[in-house]
């Protein structure tokens, strides 16, 4: 059984531990950015400049929730999507029927030779 830690906490046995991404807005331009800040990357907080202008005045946006950056989309919910916007998927489906149409045929030769 596992000893108790804090949420949001690695146990003394491992090594895996929270990375810091903080989103930020730069002042001068107004580009939004997020970077990795902390002792493992060498970046304190308050070292940040702007990727775009490099301008040292960038202010760190309050994050409210935490969402996955490579999220990927079930070909249902990419379908589902592709429907809503009006997006042609250019007869796919259409090509799906013939071609499983083709290998049924196909299946039927090789079992009645």
């Amino acid at each position: 059984m596992r000893p108790e830690t804090r949420p949001g906490w690695s146990s003394g046995r491992t090594t895996i531990n929270r990375v810091p991404v903080y989103e930020f807005a730069c002042e001068s331009c107004g580009h939004r950015f997020e970077e990795l800040v902390g002792s493992h990357v060498g970046l304190d907080a308050s070292d940040v400049a702007c990727p775009e202008c490099g301008s040292a005045k960038v202010e760190r946006l309050l994050s409210t929730s935490y969402a996955s950056l490579h999220r990927q989309l079930t070909p249902n919910q990419r379908r589902r999507l592709e429907d809503k916007r009006g997006t042609d998927r250019g007869g796919a489906k259409e090509r799906f029927a013939r071609q499983r149409a083709a290998e049924r045929a196909a299946a039927r030769r090789r079992e009645s030779s």
